[in-house]
């Protein structure tokens, strides 16, 4: 069974390199998506659990920055691959997708 939980949070980044952008704002929304078997009571993960672990974890370390301080390129991409190697070892994750727009998104599904 797949079961997922979104969360998000507010930064910022820029676009250097191929594609060149100015510094601007996103809300990012991240969507966790864990894989496993319920368990005597119908769950395969508890949603606080894994909400308050990614507020401790990540949005702590994110929220209201310029994510160009933290990844060489911040993109989508970069950050769903960085999620999941911080959460991987709490969830039984299956994808990390990231969203900055309703119409663009990343998804990673692990190493």
């Amino acid at each position: 069974m797949l079961v997922s939980r979104e969360i998000s949070f507010d930064a910022f980044h820029s676009h250097h390199g191929m594609m060149s952008e100015p510094v601007h704002r996103h809300t990012f929304v991240v969507r966790l998506t864990m894989k496993g078997e319920p368990n005597e009571e119908g769950f395969v993960c508890d949603f606080r659990a894994v909400k308050r672990l990614f507020r401790r974890l990540i949005a702590s370390r994110l929220e209201g920055r310029n994510l160009d301080d933290l990844f060489e390129f911040a993109t989508s991409e970069n950050l769903a691959a960085w999620v999941w190697n911080k959460l991987d070892p709490f969830f039984p994750l299956y994808s990390v997708e990231v969203r900055e727009k309703p119409h663009s998104c990343a998804v990673y599904f692990g190493p």
